[in-house]
């Protein structure tokens, strides 16, 4: 199979940065392009590219919201403290007046 070339533009600090992101890894550009494409092929679907992360911020925020939130009040029933064979005899029972 012959090989082709894939051109792309971006500033050269993005380039610099990434490429030393990339030589930690041991990888270079191609195969890191190589890479994408082979996951675009595999999937079939950019999605992967347009998702979105939340950051470590993002996360610590969307706990303490949850952790504020209030428990719901338990709800009281007939049942409670009940075994379950009270519970299906009491129901039994209310079928058979009923």
């Amino acid at each position: 199979m012959d090989d082709a070339m894939v051109t792309g533009r971006m500033p050269a600090d993005k380039k610099t940065e990434g490429n030393a992101i990339l030589g930690q890894a041991g990888l270079n550009a191609s195969q890191a392009v190589n890479l994408l494409y082979d996951r675009l092929i595999e999937e079939h679907d950019a999605g992967f590219l347009t998702e979105r992360t939340p950051s470590a911020n993002e996360w610590k925020v969307a706990a303490r919201f949850v952790d504020a939130l209030a428990a719901p009040e338990p709800i009281e029933t007939p049942f409670d403290g009940m075994t379950r064979g009270e519970i299906k005899l009491h129901r039994f029972l209310a079928r058979e007046q009923g």
